[in-house]
């Protein structure tokens, strides 16, 4: 397979998962289903898993096609918990008019299917392409966007922001004590993002602490 057609399979995947996800959100008529996110939360996963794949020596363009298929089913229903197993459904014989031989789609399926929780609903073993399209997705829910996300809701009410962030930054140290990515790329890539996180909101925290009369 060479480079201009490996490419060009990316782009059908990318234009399917595009087209797909708008497709899906306009027939569920929810304003809170928000596609563009999601589509640009897929483009990051994409650019991470690459990152992940170059440095773990796991394949490139399969790592690729999953991180951009991972949320294909992201608006199918209500229960989100399943969406990667419904995308794993959805997707596989579009991988095979794509010209994936059997193992390749499977390695995608599986890679899909597994990045909510860990569980697929066929047998398969655990590859390392799995391992990286779960990291890349998990970093980019980290990255610097979900900051504004975190502050959004409370932006008008800085006590109830402190309290939020104080809670938050609890939980983002306990991660950072603990390897919670599976591959040592994920990991640092995933702690860098924790670290990003954990001095913007410290940062708000002690701010706060000059909202009062001087003495």
């Amino acid at each position: 397979m060479s480079i201009t057609s490996t490419y060009g399979r990316l782009e059908e995947i990318a234009a399917f998962v595009y087209d797909r996800l708008r497709e899906m959100a306009n027939q569920r008529e929810n304003p809170a289903l928000d596609p563009e996110y999601r589509w640009q939360h897929t483009l990051r996963v994409s650019h991470y898993g690459r990152m992940i794949a170059e440095a773990e020596g796991a394949n490139i363009e399969l790592v690729i096609a999953a991180c951009l298929l991972h949320d294909v089913a992201h608006f199918d229903q209500d229960n989100w918990k399943e969406h990667g197993r419904l995308g794993a459904r959805i997707v596989r014989p579009f991988l095979a008019e794509l010209g994936y031989n059997p193992e390749e789609t499977e390695n995608i399926c599986y890679s899909v299917a597994v990045h909510v929780d860990g569980r697929a609903d066929f047998p398969h073993p655990e590859t390392l392409e799995s391992k990286a399209v779960s990291d890349a997705d998990n970093i980019d829910r980290f990255g610097a966007y979900r900051i504004i996300q975190w502050c959004t809701a409370d932006v008008e009410s800085c006590q109830d922001l402190i309290a939020k962030l104080r809670q938050r930054l609890q939980t983002l140290e306990d991660y950072r004590q603990r390897k919670m990515m599976e591959t040592e790329t994920g990991h640092h890539l995933f702690n860098r993002q924790l670290e990003l996180q954990i001095a913007f909101f410290k940062a708000l925290v002690e701010e706060s602490k000059l909202t009062s009369l001087p003495r």
